[in-house]
């Protein structure tokens, strides 16, 4: 095995809109010269292509295989839609003014643009790419191609001593901080709450770690805030992990030297360190795709919230400053429908906000998908959607300040607490401490799934708005040394009209779980009658030296990561904080 191992990871985010996107003039793929090169990152033999609407199947290429990117025997069906019993639309009833067209008309609309998408891989992995010609980037029937690209981390080590460690303490402190509070479960299972990450695809909380420890880390944060501590079985949402990182190895120049795991769980699969766009965007169809078809049975979950931990730099790799969804790459648009078709059927997304690196070059601001909640992108002439595709995440520290590897102007209208987290997973040798926006975007899922099991009547924007105005709200001390709130550095707006920035609130369970409760006057209340919400105060945490806060990530590649990254482990018991 060699001693440092390239790997990748990906995020990418999406908005949504019922229009139909036709051709439009293509600009060439802008790489960016010394010091960051993005060509790297961009697969040289797998392409994804977007067809004409007027084409039926994407054209054939000589040495090249093409096959759709969205594989799906329901497509192009009715039954896709659903109303919020579980209950398919009847295309008839609709045309007879007895349904509603709306769920029906936008999951339509974005299936038809899934479906556009093709993916071109060599045919012969010994061909190398550069003796090959790429797919035509443009015909009648192919209106884009772009190279699929990915994110590369250098190895980075940790010392595995934790489990000597009295991690104890630290990770109450984690939990009380995220409003763990005791829950009375009234709709068992009612909500499904799927990590898009790096953990192979399992129905439940994993008891084994894949390749990386991210994915798995992540749903057992879940685990302790939102099951009861006397039964693991019985947690107020469905707790499941969806492959998007599949990538072991990456080399941008050879199909063959790559390494890809995509095996199930129970077919030996670990999962990867990496993933391309196209691999993310499959992963939310498939989530979601998933989630329609148990909905069907009894007692299955109603409600969808994907948890999304991971990120690419927009300024980078694009995807950030384009006025239309036409004008992004091929991959990025894939990823950003497949969001759009979630949205249509009212599933929740929440994303990172993303984490800084200690580089030359860095840039500020939030990555994508996270900050996609502007809403800045719209589809031709449809306009801005006139609610958030995805709901951005940021991290704090216990005294409420960014965490020391928050990007700068980059905190969303949300944030949760988010430094040196663990938890217990059952092996002390399987536990690993994390800082980072993603931390907090796993505390933010797991509340929401909790709000909306308990009160399922709500839809996915009223899950937000409840655990948006809730919370403590957070200040900052002026030049003058007048505390006063601290404002978010980007929120969603349609804008249609100016509006001011909203105060950064930081979400707890807890309080969260008050704060819907006081609002409902039907369904019952989880939270224990005896219990109450502890006030926050905001104060410094100093944790023990094997705690210590880790250093900003070196990882200068301008690529999609995990949020905090999380590299490869070559050797036995090391890990990356």
């Amino acid at each position: 095995m060699r001693r440092h191992i390239l790997r990748l990871a990906l995020g990418i985010g999406v908005g949504l809109s019922a229009c139909v996107t036709g051709p439009r003039p293509q600009s060439p793929i802008r790489l960016l010269t010394s010091p960051l090169d993005t060509a790297k990152a961009c697969a040289k033999w797998r392409w994804i292509g977007i067809r004409s609407p007027a084409a039926d199947r994407c054209p054939d290429v000589p040495g090249w295989k093409v096959n759709p990117l969205f594989a799906s025997k329901a497509y192009g069906q009715a039954q896709e839609a659903y109303d919020q019993q579980g209950k398919p639309y009847d295309r008839q009833q609709i045309l007879n003014g007895k349904q509603g067209p709306e769920k029906l008309s936008s999951s339509d609309a974005a299936i038809q643009e899934l479906n556009r998408f093709c993916v071109y891989e060599i045919e012969d992995s010994n061909q190398k790419p550069e003796y090959l010609p790429p797919p035509p980037t443009r015909s009648d029937k192919l209106i884009r191609v772009d190279q699929d690209c990915a994110a590369i981390s250098p190895n980075a080590g940790w010392d595995w001593s934790l489990w000597r460690a009295n991690w104890k303490g630290v990770s109450k402190h984690f939990l009380s901080q995220a409003g763990r509070t005791r829950l009375e479960i009234h709709n068992l299972h009612g909500v499904r709450l799927a990590f898009l990450d790096t953990q192979p695809t399992k129905g439940d909380v994993p008891k084994e770690p894949g390749r990386s420890m991210h994915g798995y880390t992540l749903t057992h944060i879940a685990r302790n805030l939102i099951c009861s501590p006397e039964a693991s079985d019985r947690c107020a949402a469905q707790i499941t992990t969806r492959l998007a990182l599949p990538i072991v190895h990456f080399d941008a120049g050879s199909q063959r030297l790559t390494q890809i795991d995509e095996r199930r769980e129970d077919e030996g699969g670990r999962g990867g360190y990496l993933g391309m766009p196209s691999d993310l965007a499959k992963a939310i169809k498939s989530e979601v795709g998933d989630w329609l078809e148990a909905r069907q049975g009894p007692d299955s979950p109603q409600h969808l919230v994907l948890n999304l931990s991971v990120a690419w730099d927009g300024e980078l790799l694009g995807g950030l400053n384009e006025a239309q969804i036409a004008d992004m790459q091929a991959g990025t648009q894939a990823v950003y429908r497949a969001l759009e078709y979630a949205r249509s059927l009212d599933v929740l997304v929440l994303a990172a906000a993303g984490n800084q690196k200690k580089c030359l070059h860095q840039t500020d601001g939030p990555l994508l998908p996270a900050a996609w909640e502007r809403g800045a992108v719209s589809a031709e002439s449809c306009g801005a959607p006139p609610k958030p595709l995805v709901y951005a995440v940021g991290g704090v520290r216990s005294d409420g300040r960014p965490l020391t590897n928050a990007r700068p102007r980059g905190t969303p209208r949300r944030v949760a607490y988010a430094e040196n987290a663990i938890v217990p997973t059952g092996d002390p040798i399987q536990q690993r401490i994390y800082t980072g926006s993603s931390i907090a975007t796993a505390v933010a899922s797991s509340i929401a799934a909790v709000v909306w099991d308990s009160f399922p009547r709500l839809n996915s924007d009223e899950v937000m708005k409840i655990l948006d105005a809730s919370g403590d709200e957070l200040t900052i001390l002026d030049a003058s040394g007048n505390e006063r709130p601290r404002l978010a550095d980007f929120w969603f707006n349609t804008g249609a009209l100016p509006i001011g920035a909203p105060t950064v609130h930081r979400l707890s369970l807890c309080t969260a779980l008050k704060a819907a409760c006081d609002q409902s006057r039907s369904d019952p209340c989880p939270l224990q009658s005896a219990d109450a919400c502890d006030p926050w105060i905001p104060r410094r945490m100093v944790f023990p030296a094997w705690a210590a806060r880790p250093p900003l990530s070196r990882t200068c590649d301008p690529w999609l990561h995990p949020q905090p990254d999380d590299p490869p482990c070559p050797n036995p018991g090391c890990h990356s904080g």
